[in-house]
């Protein structure tokens, strides 16, 4: 899990210095990084039209020890490049630092990340390093005292855990039951600190059929069965993967109708990941690079079409930048830009679309 994590975590090494102004660019079309960010990267976002980056913050690193200080600088890099070009973060807040889990939770385990609090210590801990996330980087944060010459772009939206519907997240096994707890405890922390901030759910992937995974569907659907857990959150998240744009929409469409049976029809749906290969292979996701570009162009025109009436919010492409690392097969060729840096026909692609 190590190697996915630190992939998944966005290190920004611009320096934080005065930007130029720029135009303000449209949050529904993001992107999420597999590879660390330089300015060249942030610029070129921002020239795409990318209005929103989703990006890890990851508890164990900010929040290493018990008794130690917060640990921001990495997150502060990236939410300072990004405001920069006027693009709004979209923090998914995941891993438990080990002493939070074998200390306070009693967890037997190496790396423990994913192993989400579960007793009340150790969601009193969370709640505090939530409380303390936002009151860093919410309205009136502390990092934007810090940093005055920046154009101010606070984080309103937070993203609580990553694909709990699956054992590859949550660990030992998904659970719907501990996952509220969860969502609860951040939530009362959350709007404790910004009362008018959003909460929004892990993005969940339907994954049907995985013998580690829940459906994501069907967990949303229990979710919304356990009391007062529709009272905790702004908004569903979804991460639809299929070969062709109509598996993709037709997922984002189960989870809908899952808000809709619960009588929750104005809650926001987030599309946090989605995306193609630019590879030619064997995996139904490697379509090639003008394969990829179709898709994305269909995938998004369709979420932009159903966006009022689904009250979409964001679509967020995976990956930002190809990899020679990554999560899985295809993954390393998601990209809008080979690993050096050059755009592809999906990245063109993006930037027609968003401007």
């Amino acid at each position: 899990m190590r190697p996915r994590l630190a992939l998944a975590l966005v290190v920004a090494v611009a320096a934080i210095a005065p930007a130029a102004a720029v135009a303000n660019t449209d949050p529904f079309y993001g992107v999420s990084s597999q590879t660390g960010l330089g300015t060249g990267d942030y610029k070129k976002m921002g020239r795409a039209g990318i209005g929103t980056l989703r990006a890890v913050l990851l508890w164990s690193g900010a929040n290493p020890s018990r008794n130690g200080d917060y640990a921001w600088s990495g997150f502060d890099a990236v939410v300072a490049s990004a405001a920069k070009d006027r693009i709004r973060v979209l923090p998914f807040v995941f891993g438990t630092p080990s002493w939070v889990a074998r200390g306070l939770d009693d967890r037997k385990c190496g790396s423990c990340d994913t192993y989400a609090p579960r007793h009340a210590a150790a969601l009193a801990a969370w709640k505090e390093f939530l409380g303390a996330a936002v009151d860093r980087y919410g309205p009136g944060g502390e990092f934007w005292s810090e940093h005055p010459q920046l154009p101010r772009e606070p984080i309103r939206t937070w993203q609580i855990w990553n694909e709990e519907n699956s054992k590859s997240f949550y660990r030992p096994k998904p659970s719907v039951k501990g996952y509220a707890k969860v969502l609860g405890a951040a939530s009362s922390a959350i709007r404790g600190h910004d009362r008018k901030a959003d909460v929004i759910l892990g993005g969940m992937a339907e994954l049907a059929g995985s013998r580690k995974a829940i459906p994501g569907h069907d967990y949303l659907h229990d979710l919304y069965d356990r009391r007062g857990a529709k009272r905790d959150f702004d908004g569903i998240a979804v991460h639809p993967y299929g070969a062709k744009a109509s598996a993709v929409e037709a997922q984002a469409q189960l989870f809908v109708d899952e808000a809709r049976a619960a009588h929750d029809s104005n809650v926001g749906l987030w599309v946090t990941e989605t995306g193609w290969s630019s590879a030619n292979g064997s995996n139904p996701l490697e379509v090639g690079r003008s394969g990829q570009a179709e898709r994305l162009g269909e995938a998004y025109r369709w979420f932009a079409h159903e966006r009022r009436h689904l009250n979409v919010k964001t679509v967020v492409w995976f990956s930002w930048r190809d990899s020679p690392e990554s999560i899985c097969a295809w993954c390393a060729n998601s990209g809008l830009l080979t690993k050096s840096g050059a755009a592809k026909p999906s990245y063109r692609m993006m930037k027609r679309l968003a401007h």
